[in-house]
């Protein structure tokens, strides 16, 4: 037995003890696109949650088995991962988004033969049947006559609320494998254990302050860590609720929070700025919000602008889905040191190393490692990715993020942006994420990706992709001089290209490897 933070739990013992400690508390309350509300005590969602474990049980569905999920946010989600986990299967999370080719890609590389798919998904499992080799298919949200289908309403009725098997499940089980959003050519799968998920669920609820009986609202999609880790998971961990909006919606997120009295709420860049548009509204800082937990750069402009309008405090954090939680969360007390992403948390650590993995001295920048436990505070790996895990988890249990950035005298992290999409001009490393920082704040631009492209002579040239607000016009040269008043010279876009919208991933970030794609065709 490991004695930390999570002991022998496991998710399926987690919500079992929430359950019977918070059983009349809310535990869901979904929104959907409508704004229909629907909500669930946790006794009242736990028979849910064993009646859909005993249909796959029922369906000859074991511990150890894959199951995938093609669903977009909605309870049934919540119902059916719960339900794997009570059972010890596994639950393989589909990007809701994702078509035949890619949906065709995660089942082959896992051997998914049971999937749980919604009526806007399903029709990729039924014409791909037999290719997917297919043993259970089961539809959540309406009744399909197909007898190739089990629609789990009616399905889930005719079963019992009490579990029927009693199957013994290991904190050191695989939970969850949860593909990454597809910023390479093709996504990794990353295995979270039963550790791995109440892990991040205890730390992030430390992080932010969460205690049982507050309300924390989220439109992070449901099949990435995002939902899992900083939402559902640290709700369940202290008896909580959550909120879970069916979709983002800038015209509808703010008041959201403010008729649903959110005290937690989680935001990206693109959110942030695409609020920033809203309307001014009079009730807007009249909210229950502490703090706004916050990942991806804003400029100091951008920053300083939503804390004011909103009456609110936003936490810069620094995690990726590897790292199963934030490693770093500046403090919701005291001074942040913006634009640091924070200092480590109490179980990880934080070393800069450069190319050859030399440790680095303070206000040095290279690449970000993180240490901490290989299937507890870090993931084991990647699923059937022998080479990817041998690169991401060194024998010392440190973790090469692929990040770059630099650790201040008092261990401050500040974080530049990926290894790759540092630009090296000349002699010079620019960060990409500063670049656009500026550039984002200018009044007329939306958002900015930045990218370094051959240069004959410098080695690496900057451009700059950028995406106006609506019906807004600039120069180029405008553009240039606005820089030369921020960067110093040699971080200056030599390159601008516009554009009307930038190819993102699930939760919004701007998938570069596409722009440089298109920059060596």
């Amino acid at each position: 037995m490991i004695a930390d933070i999570v002991g022998n739990r496991t998710l399926k013992s987690q919500w079992d003890e929430t359950v019977s400690l918070y059983g009349e508390n809310l535990f869901l309350k979904f929104i959907s696109v409508q704004d229909e509300i629907s909500s669930f005590t946790y006794e009242a969602f736990d028979r849910n949650v064993k009646q859909a474990a005993n249909l796959l049980l029922s369906l000859g569905i074991q511990k150890g088995d894959f199951v995938g999920l093609h669903l977009h946010n909605r309870p049934e989600y919540l119902a059916c991962w719960l339900a794997i986990a009570q059972i010890g299967a596994v639950s393989i999370p589909i990007n809701e988004h994702f078509q035949a080719g890619e949906c065709s890609y995660i089942i082959q590389k896992c051997s998914i033969s049971h999937l749980i798919a919604e009526p806007c998904s399903i029709g990729i499992y039924l014409e791909h049947y037999d290719k997917f080799r297919l043993q259970t298919l089961i539809l959540a949200g309406g009744e399909s006559l197909d007898p190739r289908v089990v629609s789990l309403a009616p399905a889930m009725e005719r079963q019992p609320y009490a579990l029927t098997g009693q199957i013994a499940v290991g904190s050191e089980d695989t939970a969850v494998i949860l593909f990454t959003s597809g910023t390479t050519r093709n996504p990794k799968g990353v295995v979270y254990t039963h550790a791995n998920v109440v892990y991040g669920g205890l730390l992030h609820a430390e992080q932010i302050c969460m205690r049982t009986g507050d309300r924390f609202l989220t439109a992070m999609p449901c099949y990435h860590m995002d939902f899992q880790e900083m939402a559902a998971a640290p709700v369940i961990c202290t008896g909580s609720t959550l909120i879970m909006s069916e979709h983002y919606s800038a015209r509808r997120f703010w008041r959201q929070i403010y008729e649903h009295k959110a005290d937690f709420t989680d935001t990206m860049s693109i959110m942030n700025r695409t609020l920033m548009m809203q309307p001014v509204q009079p009730w807007e800082k009249d909210h229950c919000l502490k703090q706004v937990y916050f990942s991806m750069g804003l400029s100091d402009e951008e920053k300083t602008a939503f804390e004011e309008r909103f009456g609110v405090r936003l936490l810069n954090s620094y995690g990726m889905t590897e790292t199963v939680s934030a490693v770093t969360c500046v403090p919701p007390w005291g001074s942040q040191h913006w634009p640091s992403v924070g200092r480590p948390a109490l179980s990880y650590e934080i070393k800069i190393v450069d190319e050859q993995g030399n440790t680095l001295p303070a206000g040095t920048e290279g690449e970000i490692c993180v240490h901490g436990v290989p299937g507890r505070s870090l993931v084991k790996g990647y699923y059937q990715e022998e080479e990817a895990t041998s690169r991401l988890l060194d024998p010392e249990g440190w973790l090469h993020s692929g990040d770059w950035g630099y650790l201040d005298e008092e261990g401050w992290l500040f974080f530049l942006g990926r290894c790759g999409h540092i630009i090296k001009r000349a002699g010079e490393n620019i960060s990409c994420t500063e670049v656009e920082s500026v550039l984002t704040s200018h009044p007329l631009v939306a958002d900015a990706a930045v990218i370094g492209v051959p240069d004959p002579i410098r080695g690496q040239a900057v451009k700059a992709f950028l995406q106006l607000k609506e019906n807004a016009a600039v120069t180029e040269e405008e553009i240039i001089r606005y820089c030369e008043e921020r960067l110093a010279y040699f971080k200056i876009p030599t390159q601008l290209a516009f554009v009307t919208e930038f190819p993102r991933t699930a939760t919004g970030k701007i998938k570069k490897n596409l722009l440089n794609q298109e920059e060596s065709q």
